[in-house]
């Protein structure tokens, strides 16, 4: 019951931090976006630790949050895409480190340290894009990303709770079934209808594509952060957000769909 109460409580205020920071003002969403690229970046070095040789972190942070300022920066007109030339020595960073610092598996840590931003900072970058995409912030493609993210899982987890029999992949998550990703479908197709008739943007067939992009890839997130946390034996990515684990844990399904849903609504939104 106590971990129940967590949980809600936690749900409550992680969705009105967002839907607030995406409706005040655009630099305080970046701003939220900025925050979870940090504990996320920090959650996956710790979990990689664990396993394999260490990350090393304020590489991965300045390419990380150097990337998500650039493009914030961008998006404001405050500066041209020349600007994103400065991120090619950040690249390079970790192999000078490890030329220098020598050892064993340089390239093992090279590569994970290159992971780190690629799987948390990069993607949250399209969240930003996904608010301009049409040119000015637009609060309601965001918050109509979100409405979709959400209720897929909530489709997902009411549907495979209630009638769910078939395993979707049993070997990463025993309690993914078919009739979970079913409804989580179903779920966010009436999302995508209601937030089509309030909005009226773009096309309505869009709308339904993205909630086919938003439940399948934000399904690979998912899988893609389980199998991650198997590989190295543990059950949450953090214990940042009560009853719910990690930021990672949260935002595992963001980080594979928004890039796909921005590229849906740029292609044909």
């Amino acid at each position: 019951m106590k971990n129940l109460i967590q949980r809600t409580l936690t749900g409550i205020l992680f969705i009105v931090i967002i839907i607030g920071s995406i409706l005040l003002d655009p630099i305080l969403f970046f701003g939220v976006c900025l925050l979870v690229a940090i504990l996320g970046m920090v959650e996956l070095k710790k979990m990689l630790d664990r396993k394999y040789d260490k990350v090393n972190l304020l590489a991965s942070l300045l390419l990380g949050l150097s990337f998500q300022i650039l493009v914030f920066l961008n998006t404001q007109g405050i500066i041209t895409e020349k600007w994103y030339v400065v991120l090619m020595p950040l690249v390079w960073l970790p192999f000078v480190h490890e030329l220098f610092k020598g050892g064993d598996h340089p390239f093992q840590r090279i590569a994970l340290t290159l992971l780190v931003p690629v799987y948390v900072s990069l993607p949250l970058t399209f969240l930003y894009l996904f608010g301009c995409a049409n040119g000015d912030f637009n609060s309601s493609l965001l918050l109509g990303f979100f409405a979709m993210v959400w209720c897929n899982d909530t489709g997902a987890y009411v549907v495979g709770v209630s009638i769910g029999k078939h395993k979707l992949y049993e070997r990463i998550s025993p309690k993914k079934t078919w009739e979970g990703f079913i409804g989580g479908v179903l779920f966010t197709f009436a999302a995508a209808w209601v937030i089509f008739l309030l909005t009226e943007i773009s096309h309505l067939w869009v709308w339904l594509l993205a909630g086919i992009v938003v439940s399948v890839f934000g399904t690979i997130g998912d899988l893609v952060e389980s199998m991650l946390k198997r590989n190295v034996e543990i059950k949450d990515s953090g214990s940042i957000l009560p009853g719910h684990g990690g930021v990672l844990d949260r935002f595992d399904a963001v980080l594979f769909s928004a890039p796909m849903v921005y590229a849906l609504f740029v292609l044909f939104g």
